[in-house]
């Protein structure tokens, strides 16, 4: 009796081990650089919604004869401005989120990242997670409205001190105001709703520490959220990422005086 041939086309265990072996490796290889060129379509994309809120300030300022909003809402006054692009707007304004920070922050400090439906997600936001508003979404009345961008809240035009207590002449209050456009800042990644930073304002301890635990406005965007820093937008409607630790060299208000020796910690250098 002849013994039957052995089937050519089988594979023996120590080939399929070889071959899962080697698209383990291969996938060990390309992972990292799909991740890489994901951050950097998120990047991008977080760039392009800077500058077309370029155009959208650029556009509210010709509308309001140059100038900005109050920024005294009784109860919520760093976040004032996105009234001025949500009354009257039956969608949820474009825009509003980074492509990197899209879902709340879970409950407490740690970085526990959750869906926007979670009645238990945090307010503020952080560097991969997004902050809300105490009103509804448009599209989804039954959730908060969320966004990750914030303003400058030195740009507002109050009457009074603004919401930090600090004199309204520091101020710009208008578009033109500033002598130093490409430099000062007016629209950002953010985990609050805005920031009215100081020149002595504390860099916080560590990236993503809870906004309302630091001492002083630049903790709401002294995060690694892009790079070591944030994307900003400046009033001459340029966009740019800024180191965190170089958030400190900016005139965010009319009688800015840069710090010298300001120390910041091992996470921002």
């Amino acid at each position: 009796m002849i013994a039957p041939k052995p089937d050519k086309a089988a594979f023996t265990l120590i080939e399929l081990l070889v071959v899962i072996a080697t698209i383990a490796i291969l996938a060990a290889m390309l992972l990292p650089a799909l991740s890489a060129a994901k951050d950097r379509a998120r990047n991008a994309t977080c760039i392009s919604n800077l500058k077309q809120w370029g155009v959208t300030w650029r556009l509210y300022a010709d509308d309001n004869n140059d100038t900005f909003m109050t920024g005294t809402l009784t109860d919520w006054p760093r976040g004032e401005w996105v009234l001025a692009f949500t009354n009257g707007y039956p969608q949820k304004p474009p825009l509003l989120l980074c492509p990197k920070a899209v879902d709340r922050r879970g409950p407490g400090s740690g970085e526990v990242h959750t869906t926007a439906t979670d009645p238990n997600a945090e307010d503020y936001g952080g560097p991969t997670t997004c902050y809300d508003f105490p009103i509804p979404d448009p599209t989804a009345p039954t959730l908060p409205l969320t966004a990750s961008y914030g303003l400058n809240c030195w740009a507002y035009n109050p009457d009074t001190n603004n919401i930090q207590g600090r004199v309204a002449e520091l101020h710009w209050r208008k578009y033109s105001a500033t002598p130093q456009p490409s430099q000062t800042p007016l629209f950002f990644d953010s985990m609050w709703r805005g920031a009215g930073p100081d020149e002595s304002d504390v860099p916080p301890a560590y990236n993503g520490e809870p906004a309302f635990s630091v001492a002083g406005e630049m903790g709401f965007l002294a995060m690694f959220r892009h790079g070591k820093g944030v994307n900003m937008l400046f009033f001459d409607s340029s966009v740019s990422n800024v180191r965190a630790k170089d958030l400190w060299s900016l005139p965010w208000h009319q009688g800015w005086v840069t710090v010298t020796g300001m120390q910041f910690p091992a996470w921002m250098n």
